[in-house]
């Protein structure tokens, strides 16, 4: 069974910016994609756009190439998690921290999570005031 019909296999939200990527801007089949970024077949390139596997930051800068954006805006998407939510986990009680919670935070949060947590610190800022 291929991994995209896979019911077991859930697609990640960076995967599927991968896969939109690749599709809208770059207007590549998966296995044409693949060639283009030397894989050996298309199973390598299945794994970063259904996930959970994160590609290295090699292959982010020559998916960028190929696809026609800009390696920065790849690369931070790709490290979004590390990025934000690991330097606001050091300011937070680490004992709060459950290991759910924290593998939650490295697999990264939705767009509509993201937008809550941002509410939040900026009420806490305010009361600060």
């Amino acid at each position: 069974m291929s991994p995209k019909k896979n019911p077991l296999r859930k697609r990640t939200e960076f995967g599927a910016y991968l896969t939109r990527l690749r599709e809208e801007r770059a207007r590549l089949s998966a296995a044409q994609a693949a060639r283009d970024l030397g894989f050996n077949n298309r199973q390598r390139l299945d794994n970063y756009e259904i996930g959970p596997t994160i590609p290295p930051d090699s292959v982010l800068i020559e998916m960028a190439r190929l696809y026609r954006v800009a390696p920065d805006e790849i690369l931070r998407r790709a490290h979004w998690p590390q990025l934000v939510l690991l330097p606001l986990v050091s300011i937070i009680d680490p004992e709060q921290l459950t290991r759910d919670i924290i593998q939650e935070i490295e697999q990264g949060l939705h767009r509509a999570e993201r937008q809550k947590l941002t509410e939040c610190i900026t009420e806490i800022i305010r009361e600060r005031k």
